[in-house]
């Protein structure tokens, strides 16, 4: 087996998303065994968004087979986009010739490496998908599309107290419209040095759930 590496973010308390974790049980407290209880949302950290995330008659969590989520994963190297800026179909297009119909497909920008995900600049700065590039992903039938970095433009908004309409947030619409998986907040793409790699993204098995925390994984070829 090649290197494996972990491309899941920590989950820990964040100001960005809520979470919290209490104390059922605590053996220091005389308990048996220690035990936590979580309270987090299923679109937080590294998780993954089924089409139900926008979509009433989509699939939920549960409903995705595993076989979706697990195969070669090519990866598209933007590491060189500048901040703010607009990935496009051409910018797909020039650096992913590699990507094949119906492949899971890996956006690289390393911009948990420019900016740490703790920092409000993570989202301010990062790059972002434009429509042109959300149509180049449908025409070649991504199965799956992971993003270490807010992929709509209007998600910066979510921690300015501002939700944004379906409309505005460009790839959910267009890519769980299509049936497309989305990972979302990959991190450690720097590792990836090769243009694939098998790739593992692991949901809970949240029966009607909009979306799960994940475990994702890829190991180099």
């Amino acid at each position: 087996m090649g290197e494996i590496i972990d491309l899941t973010l920590p989950v820990k308390k964040h100001w960005r998303w809520m979470f919290n974790k209490t104390i059922e049980r605590d053996y220091k407290m005389g308990d048996p065994l220690l035990e936590e209880v979580l309270y987090m949302n299923v679109h937080c950290f590294t998780h993954i968004d089924p089409p139900s995330h926008a979509y009433s008659d989509g699939k939920t969590i549960d409903q995705i087979p595993l076989s979706d989520l697990i195969g070669i994963g090519k990866i598209i190297d933007l590491s060189d986009k500048e901040a703010n800026s607009e990935i496009t179909a051409d910018d797909l297009s020039q650096r992913g010739g590699h990507v094949e119909l119906n492949d899971i497909v890996i956006i690289k920008t390393c911009q948990g490496v420019k900016q740490s995900i703790d920092s409000p600049e993570f989202w301010t700065t990062s790059p972002y998908m434009a429509e042109t590039a959300g149509e180049w992903l449908i025409d070649k039938k991504a199965k799956v599309v992971a993003f270490d970095f807010p992929q709509d433009y209007v998600l910066r908004e979510f921690f300015l107290g501002k939700i944004p309409s379906l409309e505005e947030m460009t790839m959910h619409k267009m890519l769980l419209g299509a049936g497309i998986i989305q990972v979302e907040y990959i991190t450690n793409t720097h590792l990836l040095n090769t243009n694939s790699v098998q790739f593992y993204a692991i949901p809970l098995n949240l029966v009607g759930a909009s979306g799960s925390a994940a475990r994702v994984f890829a190991i180099h070829k």
